[in-house]
């Protein structure tokens, strides 16, 4: 190998499939054939557990600018590997921006956690309750919802020094 981890002109791959024969393999419930475990999804089953979820993902942005936050809920109610955090947000609700981004949020529950929904994260500073940032964009959220068709899991509110589930 190179000081760079690739391959070089002397590396000898002759017994390269032998190296796959000490790898376990079991053909789990699914047919396919691997030991992999099932991938990691918190099961969510209150506001609470909607609201700690947040809380780990946004960390120290809590004490950040105004931003909306968003995780995918599969079918179940477990958590998806999707979380999208929106930035540079308007402090006044826009409709338009809102139906946009449920628009696309509808789209990745369609194409990959079919029958799922979205658990929304209000998040600034002076946040953490319902003052007037939530107050406009928790409607705005839900009318855009509602017309797309996405179900809205929970609604929590989270600032830097507190934080509270506003819909669930």
């Amino acid at each position: 190998m190179t000081e760079h981890g690739w391959f070089d002109e002397d590396w000898d791959d002759a017994d390269e499939d032998a190296l796959w024969e000490t790898v376990p393999v079991a053909v789990g419930a699914d047919g396919l054939a691997h030991d992999l475990p099932a991938p990691p999804g918190a099961a969510l089953r209150s506001g609470s557990d909607a609201l700690a979820v947040l809380l780990d993902l946004v960390g120290p942005e809590r004490a950040g600018a105004p931003a909306l936050w968003f995780v995918l809920l599969d079918a179940t109610d477990h958590t998806t590997p999707v979380v999208l955090p929106v930035v540079d947000v308007p402090v006044r609700a826009d409709r338009t921006v809102a139906h946009r981004l449920v628009a696309v949020l509808d789209a990745v529950l369609r194409a990959d956690a079919p029958g799922g929904s979205v658990v929304v994260g209000l998040v600034r500073a002076a946040g953490g309750d319902l003052g007037a940032f939530e107050a406009q964009w928790v409607p705005a959220l839900r009318d855009a919802a509602d017309d797309v068709g996405v179900r809205l899991w929970a609604v929590v509110a989270i600032g830097e020094s507190r934080a509270r589930v506003l819909e669930w």
